[in-house]
C-alpha cells in the first residue's frame, strides 16, 4: 500500500508532464481549453471508439486543481475508463508550487457552480469519446469527495453510482431532498482511520444517517491517515467495474 501525494504539480509544466506519462503507461491526459472552467481529459491505453466508455467525473480535493486527475487515473486503470477533472470553484489565497489551489465550497452560489462544471465535463467528455451515458460515475477527494455525494444525491438519476475518497456526507442546503430517488445510487464511501479531516466519529454520524435515510452503501475503511491510497484507487476501479458488469 502507497500513498500519493496531493499537492499540485506546477501547472506551468503540466505539458511535459503529460508527454512522459503517456511513453510510460501509453494513455493521454490533456487539458480542454475550449471550455470557460479548466478540465483535464484522460484518454485510456488502446482507446476504442467503436466502445461506449464508463466515464469517471473526479473532483479533486482542497489546496489542489483539475491535475490530480493524472496522479489518480494510472494508478485507477489504465484500460477501463474515460475520466475528466474539472477545476474547483474557489480559490485558496494560500498557493501551492507557486501557483493557485482550489476547492469545492458547500454555500447554494457555489454548489451551483459545480453543477454546472460537472456537465460541461461530462459534455467534453462526450464530445470528444465514445461515453457510455448511464455509466458516468461521480469520484473525489475530500471536499471534491463531499461535493460529488451532494451532486449524486441531487440527481441520482444522472449517475451510475458516486465514490467518496476521505470525504464526509454532505451537510446544509438540503443534500437529501430528493432522497426518493436516492434508493438505486450506488455509493461507495471510503475512510482513512486516522483521517484528521474525516474524523472516525463523524464517519459514524454518516453510516447512521445513510443507513436511517435508506442509502445504498458500501463503506470500507482502510488503516491510514489522511491521503489517497493505491489500494482505494484499486478498490475504485474495481468497484466501479463490478456496477459496470451488474
Amino acid at each position: 500500500m502507497k500513498r500519493l501525494d496531493t499537492p499540485a504539480p506546477p501547472t506551468g509544466h503540466s505539458s511535459n508532464l503529460s508527454v512522459q506519462q503517456s511513453k510510460i503507461y501509453e494513455f493521454r491526459i490533456r487539458r480542454d481549453s475550449s471550455q470557460s472552467c479548466p478540465l483535464e481529459l484522460f484518454s485510456p491505453v488502446h482507446y476504442e471508439p467503436g466502445y461506449a466508455y464508463p466515464l469517471i467525473v473526479w473532483l479533486h480535493g482542497a489546496m489542489d486543481n483539475e491535475s490530480q486527475l493524472r496522479r489518480i487515473m494510472p494508478l485507477t486503470s489504465t484500460r477501463n475508463f474515460v475520466a475528466v477533472g474539472p477545476r474547483g470553484i474557489n480559490r485558496h489565497t494560500r498557493r501551492v508550487n507557486g501557483f493557485p489551489a482550489y476547492y469545492w465550497s458547500q454555500d447554494e452560489a457555489s454548489i451551483d457552480a459545480a453543477s454546472r462544471r460537472v456537465e460541461m465535463a461530462i459534455e467534453s467528455a462526450t464530445d470528444q469519446f465514445n461515453i457510455h451515458r448511464r455509466r458516468v460515475f461521480l469520484a473525489g477527494y475530500q471536499d471534491g469527495a463531499t461535493m460529488a455525494l451532494r451532486l449524486a444525491l441531487q440527481n441520482p438519476g444522472d449517475y451510475a453510482g458516486v465514490i467518496s475518497v476521505n470525504g464526509p456526507l454532505p451537510s446544509g442546503n438540503a443534500p437529501l431532498r430528493n432522497l426518493g430517488m436516492c434508493e438505486n445510487l450506488p455509493i461507495l464511501l471510503m475512510h482513512c482511520h486516522e483521517s484528521t479531516y474525516y474524523t472516525e466519529a463523524k464517519l459514524c454520524d454518516d453510516i447512521r444517517l445513510g443507513y436511517s435515510a435508506g442509502l445504498r452503501m458500501d463503506v470500507r475503511e482502510y488503516l491510514c491517515g489522511d491521503g489517497i491510497m493505491t489500494d482505494m484507487l484499486e478498490d475504485m476501479n474495481g468497484w466501479v467495474m463490478g456496477q459496470v458488469l451488474k
